[in-house]
């Protein structure tokens, strides 16, 4: 989900009891979130959408992932819904979105296969590595190719 779309959705009344995982870029405004009480704890990181070290931006940490999986191992039991947003939705998100798949055994193939993402590629090798969840390259690798073909 990207961050506008994301703060017009934290007005919803109706929605089911919730995780917001924030993603803002080094140099992006911090969104403006309605306090909503189906909201019932958020987690904001700060790395961009970038691959590579840069003087102005910055990777995802060792740091980062931990935090992460913290945050959805400690709330997992209370929540129907985990929304993660990013700037545009598109690739930071999708690649957190992969790692809580894989930290709540779920199929992660619909984040590969939809046009709409495009996991960030050192975020999901980062994650995978500092999570300890277990795919080789390859499986990793398939994944993209998978999500290539269909």
């Amino acid at each position: 989900m990207g961050q506008k779309e994301a703060e017009e959705w934290s007005y919803n009344q109706w929605m089911e009891v919730t995780l917001l995982i924030s993603i803002l870029g080094t140099h992006t405004p911090t969104p403006n979130f309605y306090n909503n009480p189906r909201i019932i704890d958020m987690i904001s990181l700060r790395f961009d959408d970038i691959q590579e070290v840069d003087a102005h931006q910055t990777l995802l940490s060792d740091s980062d992932c931990l935090k992460i999986r913290t945050f959805i191992l400690d709330h997992v039991e209370e929540v129907e819904t985990i929304v993660i947003h990013c700037s545009t939705g598109e690739s930071r998100s999708s690649a957190i979105a992969f790692a809580v798949c894989q930290l709540l055994g779920l199929d992660d193939t619909w984040i590969f296969q939809s046009p709409k993402y495009l996991p960030n590629p050192y975020c999901v090798n980062k994650l995978n590595r500092v999570l300890e969840l277990g795919l080789s390259e390859q499986e990793i690798t398939k994944r993209y190719e998978y999500g290539k073909r269909h």
